[in-house]
């Protein structure tokens, strides 16, 4: 059984049970030598009290033969030693001490002394090292035996015999027995140890797992974050490190288009290059979706830092074939330095704005985070954090800029533009707070507001007036959102043809199935639909003609330079591919009689700017409706509102 067990742990555990044994009893047997040493040290003085002459020698050379190995014996044990060296020790001082009996025997025999011979068979049961060796050490002590009883005591040959047969019997079950339950333990501590072992693997190959991203293979954002302390908090701070966030341009595009299964693939060629471009010298992580962090170690300047990243964006944009598909995307980068002043959030947020500034400024681009952006991220903080705890239904006011129909002369609708008086800001316009509430998160509550005091404001006419609200990107993809909208408007008794929603083509591009869902959702109830800033995103025809629009806001870029024939040609494609579709026609930016003679001759049907009003409030604009004229006097009244 024993055999059988330690052949299983030997197997399972890789392991010699043997030797684990053997190096187990190495504290008793180091014992063994060393009571022996001094037994036969103290003997060796005895020795010269009761013998003497040649006899003196005889047992003096055999006691400190024996008292001069075991002391070597007992030196050597000091550390582990290998099996065959320790059976090989222990074996010798066996012998040396059958040596020292048969020595003390043959000189001066006495019957009473042959106790020793059952003795050293016990004390060999205990001290072997190995069955194999214990065996042997009983056979030569029982032959030591049997030799001193032919010569002195051939006639207690049987009894002694049988005395002998249970010395021998039960110095073999020692040595079995007790074998056997220290190669049990010994078995069982390994058996321990492996599972031990095979559980620190499985926990750290758990761990590596929630380290990785399951797609790419990169480290995900929990690596990330336990590198990025490591560096923020960890690191030498005579070595520097940057963070840099790296978001693909046009990813959604082609997941639209090809699929999410071409979209993964996408996403482990992007990872490999990036691996292969940051090999050891930075560490980069996914943090989900199209977004990659690289945390680059380096004392390197800025200059150097904005050209490491711009060689990382060719890599990036260089034709990816998937499954016999070309497919090109970009990269957008922000970077910022990590410093050990600066909060996680703030470091975070500093490279997120700088992305995002690359983002918005053409994309496939690098932006270093600097004082500037550090300006604007404080101010865009400040504004978030007034939103957060803003008052919209008193802080937020309304005002209204006319839409001038060129057929009717007349005005036929407003844009509203919600203006914000905050607290702690001030006055603030829409051009600082309508971007960081997008950002944040809270422009629904914006939206819905200005929805709402838009329908008191109509409620409270005695002449109903159509007017134009805007909806941002994220109103469009929120579905309750737009069901909260609809019950607005129901629960008011509206007609809904006097409320037109007004969308910018980079509003919808998110989920530009979703926005047109939901653009659906509205046209259906009567709801006119406009399509704002038009020709300044991605549109093309197929596209258009899908969409639930009754107009087409022309963007007011297009009227800064009139003297540049090209812009009357582009001007007269817009309005040309209006008139194509079926829908209305109305440019932006009209603030002069030149810009209104232009806006004719291209086929516009209506106009907005500051040559028919400026936004004004809903008293004023009633008065421009009854007296158009007089506003085209007074182009500075209500100009504290601006536009």
């Amino acid at each position: 059984m024993l055999r059988r067990l330690i052949n299983f742990a030997e197997s399972s555990a890789g392991f010699d049970a043997r030797s684990s044994i053997a190096q187990i009893y190495r504290p008793v047997i180091r014992g063994y030598f060393g009571v022996a040493a001094i037994y036969y040290i103290f003997m060796t003085l005895t020795h010269f009290q009761e013998f003497s002459g040649a006899d003196l020698l005889s047992m003096v050379s055999a006691s400190v033969t024996a008292s001069l190995f075991t002391l070597f014996a007992w030196h050597a044990l000091r550390k582990p030693l290998p099996i065959g060296k320790l059976e090989a020790l222990t074996s010798v001082t066996n012998m040396l001490i059958i040596i020292n009996v048969l020595v003390a025997l043959q000189l001066e025999y006495a019957e009473p002394k042959l106790i020793y011979f059952m003795m050293m068979a016990m004390i060999f049961a205990f001290a072997c090292v190995s069955m194999r060796q214990a065996l042997l050490s009983i056979a030569a002590t029982l032959g030591g035996l049997f030799y001193q009883l032919a010569q002195h005591e051939s006639d207690q040959l049987t009894i002694y015999g049988f005395i002998s047969f249970a010395a021998a019997l039960s110095a073999i079950a020692i040595t079995f027995f007790l074998r056997r339950a220290i190669g049990l333990a010994v078995a069982a501590k390994h058996e321990a140890e492996r599972e031990l072992k095979q559980a620190q693997n499985l926990g750290e190959t758990m761990r590596q797992r929630s380290l990785s991203d399951s797609l790419t293979g990169l480290p995900n954002r929990r690596a990330f974050f336990e590198t990025y302390t490591e560096y923020k908090n960890g690191g030498d701070p005579s070595h520097a490190a940057w963070l840099i966030l790296l978001d693909l341009d046009g990813f959604k595009t082609v997941n639209d288009v090809y699929g999410h299964i071409m979209g993964d693939a996408l996403l482990k060629e992007v990872a490999e290059r990036l691996r292969n471009y940051c090999g050891t010298n930075a560490h980069v992580s996914r943090m989900g979706g199209d977004e990659f962090n690289i945390i680059l170690a380096t004392n390197a300047g800025v200059d150097a830092v904005e050209a490491w990243c711009q060689k990382l964006l060719p890599q990036i944009a260089e034709i990816y074939r998937i499954d016999d598909r070309l497919i090109q995307v970009s990269g957008s980068i922000g970077c910022t330095e990590i410093l050990a002043d600066e909060t996680d959030t703030q470091l975070i947020r500093n490279a997120d704005f700088a992305l995002l500034h690359a983002k918005r400024t053409g994309k496939n681009r690098v932006v270093v985070f600097c004082d500037e952006h550090a300006k604007n991220a404080a101010e865009s903080y400040r504004i978030e954090q007034a939103l957060r705890v803003a008052d919209f239904d008193k802080e937020i006011e309304l005002v209204f800029q006319p839409q001038f129909d060129l057929g009717e002369n007349k005005v036929v609708r407003a844009e509203v533009l919600a203006r914000w008086d905050s607290p702690t800001l001030g006055s603030t316009g829409p051009d600082r707070f309508i971007k960081v509430a997008e950002e944040s998160g809270l422009i629904a509550n914006i939206t819905l507001t200005v929805l709402q005091k838009t329908i008191t404001t109509l409620k409270s006419w005695d002449q109903r007036f159509p007017l134009s609200i805007n909806l941002s990107g994220h109103d469009l993809i929120a579905d309750q959102v737009i069901d909260q909208i609809i019950d607005l408007v129901h629960n008011s008794g509206l007609d809904p043809t006097l409320l037109e929603f007004e969308v910018t083509e980079s509003a919808m591009m998110p989920d530009a199935q979703k926005a047109a869902d939901n653009l659906g959702r509205l046209a259906a109830l009567g709801h006119p639909i406009a399509l704002d800033d038009f020709g300044t995103g991605y549109s093309n025809f197929g596209y258009l003609r899908t969409l639930p629009i009754s107009k087409l806001k022309v963007d007011r870029s297009f009227m800064e330079n009139l003297t540049d024939p090209m812009s009357e040609k582009i001007l007269h494609s817009l309005a040309g591919m209006a008139r194509t579709l079926d829908v209305e026609c109305l440019l932006e930016g009209v603030e002069n009689e030149l810009e209104l003679l232009m806006a004719k001759r291209v086929g516009a049907q209506s106009v907005q700017g500051y040559y028919f009003g400026i936004p004004m409030t809903a008293e004023e604009l009633f008065e421009y409706i009854e007296e158009p004229d007089m506003w085209h006097e007074q182009p500075q009244r209500s100009v504290a509102f601006g536009q």
